[in-house]
């Protein structure tokens, strides 16, 4: 009877053990599914159009995907560049991203950056040259690589497009200007010289 217990008592911790090791082993896969989708405003300052952003993400996130968003407003017409990369450092330290997009909030429209460069040196560009007046997502998409995380960093540049009646204005002050010169210039060569018709 003593053996027949103490033959179930180790059959209950194996089997709890082993229920333990599954549940962990069903919760680990369920989390390298999992997305990490993190938001973080930019400020344009009025003397500054640049700002630089970026994220580190540690050990706990290897093998999970990442949505890293960076949201700003444009108060005026403008262009846009920005660029991003990450340089992996081995298996130690390392991301791979795999999208880089900027959308509007207002229309829903998305545009795709450009890939320059694979893992381990990961890195992408977007540009827009007409960007209007709204609220702005800038996104960055991968999955981290590393044993200990993983990181990058980038830049973006706003700077203003000067509206179609200023730049009119512009062309027709230019226009005037030649006018002025071209006239100044036939008045000038129609005039005797000084002193020709002098007694």
């Amino acid at each position: 009877m003593f053996f027949i217990s103490l033959e179930n008592q180790t059959m209950r911790k194996t089997l709890i053990g082993m229920l333990v090791a599954t549940s962990l082993l069903v919760s680990g896969a369920a989390a390298s599914a999992a997305t990490l989708n993190i938001t973080q405003p930019l400020v344009f300052s009025t003397t500054a159009s640049s700002q630089n952003f970026g994220a580190t993400l540690g050990a706990a996130a290897k093998g999970l995907t990442f949505d890293e968003d960076f949201t700003f407003a444009i108060t005026q017409p403008s262009a846009l560049s920005a660029s991003v990369i990450s340089i992996a450092l081995g298996s130690v330290a390392g991301m791979d991203i795999t999208g880089f997009t900027l959308t509007n909030s207002t229309t829903s429209t998305v545009l795709n950056g450009t890939a320059v460069s694979a893992a381990p040196l990961s890195s992408w560009t977007l540009t827009a040259s007409n960007l209007g007046i709204g609220n702005y997502t800038l996104a960055v998409l991968g999955t981290v690589t590393g044993t200990n995380g993983g990181s990058f960093g980038g830049n973006i540049n706003v700077s203003p497009v000067p509206e179609a009646s200023t730049t009119a204005m512009m062309l027709g002050g230019l226009a005037l200007v030649g006018f002025a010169a071209t006239r100044r210039r036939r008045n000038k060569d129609a005039a005797p010289p000084m002193g020709m018709f002098a007694a």
